[in-house]
């Protein structure tokens, strides 16, 4: 069952595509909904919209509406998702023909924000949830070479760089820093442990059974923050941004470890 919020915001979005034929065919739900664990106030509401062809000026404007009208009701949600053809689904990003996103309350015509990659197509197809039109089967393969790579690419670029960048965060950022980094990056050590795709919260648990007790209280905190909750494990901001520098230097050794015994074995 989704969350109240979800259904309430996406039932708008949907009941603005018409009730005449639409150039919509279906929307489904990934992310944190499909996962099972989006929180109010904390998590996005990620969808992808399966189109029956090229959208025209008209499909363009009625989209735009539909999207406008949720703001209006819904001003504090944050929603962000791709319109697409059936043909693009399971295709690398650089493969997709030119597509409609809306992201940062804006729809664009350039793909501009669209959030395509493997990590997607693998939750689509294995949780995805649909909230609009009719039932669609997604014949793709996400390949475990696929999802690792992606992921470790990842790890070694967007995710290594905060490592560098925590020397320059506040105390002010420090609560956003701790669980946007620890969660984030366990969740790449867990896809690449073990093949699969954990929400951030389930990763943070996960975390807790293969990283060492010193980093627990962190960890626990960070899931803290990401729900929304008070209780906090250190006194010191200092010791807090310390213990944050290491644990995110040991889950990208162990990461990193994991993944060249992972691609060792894949080639033997």
């Amino acid at each position: 069952m989704l969350p109240q919020v979800v259904q309430s915001i996406m039932s708008k979005l949907c009941s603005g595509f018409g009730e005449d034929y639409s150039i919509i065919d279906s929307v489904y739900l990934y992310g944190s909904v499909a996962l099972g664990d989006f929180i109010e106030g904390s998590s996005d509401i990620d969808f992808i919209a399966i189109l029956r062809e090229p959208p025209k000026l008209s499909d363009i404007e009625m989209i735009t509406a539909a999207h406008k009208a949720v703001e209006i009701d819904f001003p504090q949600t944050d929603i962000m998702g791709a319109y697409l053809l059936a043909s693009d689904l399971g295709k690398p990003p650089t493969e997709l023909t030119p597509l409609l996103t809306y992201y940062n309350k804006q729809v664009h015509s350039n793909g501009y924000g669209s959030d395509i990659n493997p990590i997607t197509w693998w939750v689509l197809k294995n949780h995805g949830i649909k909230v609009y039109g009719s039932d669609h089967s997604f014949h793709y393969d996400v390949a475990t070479e696929i999802l690792v790579r992606y992921v470790i690419d990842n790890l070694n670029t967007y995710w290594s760089s905060w490592i560098n960048r925590l020397e320059e965060i506040s105390t002010t950022q420090l609560d956003e820093a701790v669980e946007w980094c620890t969660l984030g990056m366990l969740r790449q050590l867990y896809t690449l442990k073990e093949h699969g795709i954990k929400s951030k919260v389930e990763a943070g648990y996960y975390g807790m059974k293969v990283i060492p007790q010193q980093w627990h209280g962190l960890i626990h905190e960070a899931i803290n923050i990401k729900r929304g909750l008070p209780d906090r494990y250190y006194y010191s901001d200092e010791q807090r941004l310390a213990d944050l520098a290491a644990l995110l230097r040991y889950i990208h050794l162990e990461a990193n470890r994991v993944f060249e015994e992972w691609n060792d074995l894949s080639h033997e």
